[in-house]
């Protein structure tokens, strides 16, 4: 096919699709009031980034401003626990990262993710690497671990989160390749980029806040930390491709209070589609180096099971190599 047609074709689809959702918007009578859309980090970092936009774009489709609260600590859950306290009337959602499914193993929380919440959209996910400054001696992931096992317990590793998933990975990942690195935790990106910069620690998984480091010849990954290579680095090999099972598995969705009506939840799950994929929120993405991984409601209640499920072993195996904080 023409590829002027071709083009033209898609712009067609997305035309009567937004038409279509616009319809279906303006006849349900929702909503009449702006949407609260609480998410558990500081303003400024990647996902309040893209966040900003989507909500926007998507409070465009619906018709009413969908406004940010942000609300960080208690390890990323605390929309999670808002949403346990609000009316299930759509007006009040939340952003649910994975440390959702972990938390219950770790601390008393106010809800189950199988059955507390109404999964509405999963949105996109990190694409984190293990970065280290642009001077740095380690060109691969196994020049590091050579150095890790010539000086046991010397290197530094820095991680965000106590209990995030870049910390654990990172335990699993050194438990797998046999070597003894202390893994330092910091309370955001911001912090491990600037420790990086400053050469108090040695490498650290970063997210899309790396790259303009990178672009600035200040930092490179030495591996990437996703399941498969990413399109903005394709010559970096995968921590898998190096012989170590594990990638960072973190993405983050929008959901709602359980009991949500559902042609409400497909409404709001498809104006967030369309957000994620508009121009603004693909140009996002691609400059926090990140991919739109959307899933429709019963797709991420599947993948929230299957995550609680998993984060309960992993737990179980942080437990018992003496590494649950």
């Amino acid at each position: 096919m023409d590829k002027r047609i071709f083009l033209q074709s898609l712009g067609a689809l997305a035309a009567t699709t937004w038409t279509s959702s616009w319809a279906q918007t303006s006849h349900s009578g929702f909503p009449q009031k702006p949407i609260t859309l609480i998410q558990p980090y500081a303003p400024g970092g990647p996902t309040d980034q893209h966040l900003r936009v989507v909500a926007e774009e998507a409070g465009k489709i619906l018709g009413q401003p969908i406004v940010l609260d942000s609300r960080p600590g208690a390890n990323g859950v605390t929309a999670a626990a808002a949403l346990t306290r609000a009316a299930p009337d759509g007006y009040t959602l939340g952003v649910l990262p994975a440390s959702v499914y972990r938390e219950p193993y770790i601390n008393k929380v106010p809800f189950d993710p199988t059955s507390s919440f109404s999964y509405i959209a999963l949105l996109s996910d990190y694409s984190f690497g293990l970065a280290v400054r642009d001077d740095a001696p380690w060109k691969t992931w196994a020049d590091l671990m050579e150095d890790a096992k010539k000086r046991p317990g010397v290197l530094n590793i820095g991680a965000t989160g106590a209990m995030g998933t870049p910390r654990i990975v990172m335990e699993e990942a050194l438990a797998a390749a046999g070597v003894k690195a202390n893994v330092v935790t910091y309370k955001g990106d911001a912090d491990v980029t600037t420790a990086i910069l400053g050469g108090h620690i040695d490498a650290a998984p970063l997210s899309g806040v790396a790259v303009p480091h990178i672009e600035a010849k200040k930092m490179r990954y030495l591996v990437m930390l996703t399941a498969q290579r990413i399109r903005r680095f394709p010559q970096l090999q995968t921590l898998q491709e190096a012989g170590i099972p594990h990638y960072i598995d973190s993405p983050y969705g929008v959901a709602g209070p359980k009991g949500m009506d559902a042609a409400r939840v497909l409404q709001i799950s498809t104006a967030f589609h369309q957000a994620l994929l508009s121009p603004a929120g693909m140009r996002v993405l691609q400059q926090l180096n990140q991919e739109p991984n959307y899933k429709a409601p019963a797709d991420y209640q599947a993948y929230a099971n299957a995550a609680f499920a998993r984060e309960k072993a992993r737990m179980a195996w942080m437990r018992d190599n003496g590494l649950l904080q």
